[in-house]
């Protein structure tokens, strides 16, 4: 029995764990939204309130799930999704936008009539502009060949961990073809084995050889689900390890041979150490971007051999092994590694290692609350198991700060889009890997005001979750860039965020609660009550509008171009 294009995608969809579709409709996508709704694929829909915050919602459940998706509808919806798109882009993150299109027919007729929506009488003007910011911008046109064309675009987007963007014209939603009889055939890129035997044999001589060594994580090693076997590689190796800015991965930090993040001339002193005086260097899937080389100070590779594994090739001090996949190359080295003589390691429990480092001595006062003693009593409220996102504002500290094991957190990546890290946590609540997880977000309140509108999609969708505004009445992390000199542009309106829970439809003490703290002790109060939370709950953290932490302030100020 034959389905709807529409069905066909959507059960493809399925299949790559999507479970939740986030979106708006429009006109020129309405019947794709019709099968969404009726079809029999076992993906819901989640209304957003716009498509921008569709697709960082799609982004977030992407980043615990491994695959997201968005629906909107042509030009101004698909646009809209841009920049977001791009941020995915940025942080290797595999999300699929879908959007509907004119007819056929209408699209390839000559004409001098502008339709809504339409740029001019360019219909492939979003594809060309969605080329640069995707693995595959792609229109479907044949009937025939639309399945093994969405089969491609998924494949593709799954496995270059990078975002695809879809346009169906108006009339093929609905056209009927053959359902799917197998799964997507996800193995598009191969390895050499060549290549990749070559790269291991040569990492495994460079350990053999030094008599130090060190490891720094990075995001894709989350994005290829790796973590697991990274340790397995710390530990076989007997190698001290740092995350970093981008690839925060507690799993690591927890381990006995942390050392801390790595963030080149603003990383604590022992962590520095460690990490540029070892005899070898591993970095596991970490990009040479701004955040994660703090502003490009990193002094690693001095006297030092170096290694970096990449997504789809690895660097050898000045060797490159082409097509050898990270997803590969990591498993591989874990097994090989084996049978090497771990260096013995040991960090003293009470080295400094984060900028916030978890504290017992750490007692709340009934002193207005700084930035300084905020990330450590934020550190000491953080638990097991936690899904902690943390928009630009909140998340340059959150980086520095000790999390405990077995959670996870994400940033706005080296994008730093304001705002994308709210619009993020609102799709990772709603992802399966969030349930039974405390979900915390920890925003500034300059990015929040940005997608503050889906806290309606938390209550509307009855999360449990935490929202930390801090309010400092503006771009705080733009003020320090310049903290000598006033400048009106980073101010902001205040607004009163305590009252937007209710204001977006939720029913105090029923689904959603707030809280206003300006103390330690009153925050201390609020953070006691949000063991196990119901509903959702909203803190609103006042602060001086030129408080700021150190490592903040080094970081800030790196940035003046």
């Amino acid at each position: 029995m034959k389905i709807t294009i529409s069905e066909y995608l959507l059960r493809r969809l399925k299949e790559r764990d999507v479970n939740v579709l986030f979106g708006i409709p429009g006109d020129y996508v309405l019947p794709f939204f019709n099968n969404l709704l009726d079809g029999n694929h076992g993906v819901r829909h989640i209304g957003t309130c716009n498509e921008l915050n569709a697709a960082y919602c799609a982004d977030g459940y992407a980043k615990l799930s491994g695959f997201g998706a968005a629906a909107v509808t042509f030009g101004p919806g698909s646009l809209n999704t841009s920049n977001a798109v791009a941020g995915a882009y940025a942080d290797d993150t595999p999300i699929l936008i879908i959007a509907g299109a004119p007819a056929v027919q209408i699209m390839r007729t000559p004409t001098h009539r502008l339709l809504h929506h339409a740029i001019d009488t360019n219909f492939s003007a979003n594809i060309d502009i969605f080329s640069p910011i995707t693995c595959v911008s792609k229109q479907l046109l044949h009937i025939d060949t639309a399945p093994s064309e969405i089969d491609d675009v998924i494949r593709t987007c799954y496995q270059t961990k990078k975002p695809a963007y879809l346009e169906i014209p108006y009339d093929l939603q609905t056209a009927l073809v053959d359902p799917p009889t197998a799964p997507i055939d996800l193995m598009l890129f191969q390895s050499s084995e060549q290549e990749l035997t070559a790269a291991v044999e040569n990492t495994l001589e460079l350990i053999n050889n030094a008599s130090s060594r060190a490891v720094i994580t990075g995001h894709l090693l989350r994005r290829e689900n790796c973590i697991t076997e990274g340790i397995e590689i710390v530990e076989n190796i007997g190698a001290t390890t740092a995350t970093t800015f981008c690839g925060k991965l507690p799993d690591f930090e927890e381990h006995p041979h942390s050392v801390g993040v790595y963030t080149g001339a603003m990383s604590q002193t022992f962590t520095k150490e460690k990490i540029e005086g070892a005899d070898l260097l591993l970095n596991l899937g970490r990009t040479n971007n701004e955040f994660d080389t703090g502003i490009f100070t990193t002094k690693t590779g001095k006297e030092q051999d170096v290694i970096h594994v990449h997504h789809d090739h690895v660097i050898i001090n000045d060797q490159h092994f082409a097509n050898v996949y990270l997803r590969d190359f990591i498993p591989a080295l874990a097994e090989e590694s084996r049978t090497i003589t771990p260096v013995p390691v040991s960090v003293p429990f009470d080295t400094k290692r984060f900028a916030f480092q978890r504290s017992e001595a750490f007692v709340p006062t009934g002193n207005n609350l700084t930035i300084d003693r905020l990330f450590v009593q934020f550190a000491n409220f953080l638990q097991e198991g936690d899904i902690v996102f943390g928009d630009t504002g909140g998340y340059i500290n959150s980086s520095q700060t000790e999390f405990p094991a077995n959670s996870e957190v994400f940033g706005c990546g080296n994008w730093a889009s304001l705002g994308s890290g709210f619009g993020m946590f609102v799709g990772g609540t709603l992802a399966p890997q969030a349930r039974s997880r405390r979900r915390i977000c920890i925003t500034g309140d300059g990015g929040f005001q940005m997608t503050a509108q889906e806290l309606s999609t938390l209550i509307r969708e009855k999360t449990d979750s935490i929202i930390i505004v801090l309010d400092n009445a503006g771009y705080g992390a733009e003020r320090a860039i310049y903290p000598d000199k006033f400048r009106s542009y980073n101010d902001i309106q205040v607004w009163n965020y305590e009252l937007l829970p209710e204001a977006f439809g939720g029913i105090k003490g029923v689904d959603c609660m707030s809280y206003v703290a300006r103390t330690e002790k009153e925050l201390a109060d609020v953070f006691s009550n949000l063991d196990t939370p119901k509903g959702v709950h909203l803190i609103r953290i006042h602060l001086a509008p030129n408080d700021s932490a150190t490592f903040n302030l080094q970081f800030s100020q790196s940035l003046r171009h």
